[in-house]
């Protein structure tokens, strides 16, 4: 589950394009199957702000805030290094100078992370590991049909590559990689794994 809120200038118009684009590209890679990406965008909440009064010094130029609302344990190094630069030419893209947010510091990317047992849906307390089972749920994912060098993670079917995986787990002699650290522990869960 992740909450996108995006702060606009008063007068940036193409507000709906931004936030459906943010939908559509955020949260799964796409490696990731499209039934595990659909599922995902369905715990995606995209809200576009254009607040009455916004003060900051310097530039007239128009500027953007964007904070992201995820669990906590999503809210990792590798996460940020992946998000903050993928937003930040998201919303370059509908600037007449796409490099500006480059140069200028105009486009600040905030990522929240919730203690676990902080987010809700279904009328109860949701924790990370049932945000992914929600996002995975029903696919059936094939391990054997990795590529050369890579693995399929066998929760999400993300590929991963191998010489680089830092997220493993074996299990009855097989060694799995996975794309995030949630995904390693929903399968432990889910095959009683002690980690």
């Amino acid at each position: 589950m992740m909450i996108v809120e995006l702060f606009l200038p008063t007068d940036f118009t193409r507000g709906r394009q931004l936030a459906d684009r943010m939908l559509m590209e955020l949260l799964a890679e796409e490696s990731a199957p499209e039934a595990v990406r659909a599922a995902a965008r369905e715990l995606v909440h995209v809200i576009a702000h254009r607040p009455d009064v916004w003060v900051t010094g310097g530039s007239d130029k128009p500027r953007y805030l964007v904070r992201v609302t995820v669990p906590g344990s999503w809210n990792t190094n590798q996460f940020g290094t992946y998000l903050i630069p993928k937003i930040t030419d998201i919303v370059a893209d509908f600037e007449e100078d796409p490099e500006r947010l480059r140069r200028e510091p105009h486009c600040v990317v905030q990522i929240v992370g919730l203690r676990e047992h902080s987010v809700g849906t279904l009328g109860r307390v949701t924790t990370s590991a049932d945000i992914t089972r929600l996002m995975t749920a029903g696919h059936q994912v094939d391990t054997s049909e990795a590529p050369e060098g890579m693995a399929i993670d066998p929760v999400c079917g993300m590929a991963v590559d191998l010489a680089t995986a830092t997220i493993t787990l074996t299990h009855e002699g097989t060694i799995y990689a996975f794309c995030a650290p949630v995904c390693r522990k929903v399968f432990a869960e889910d095959h009683a794994i002690p980690v």
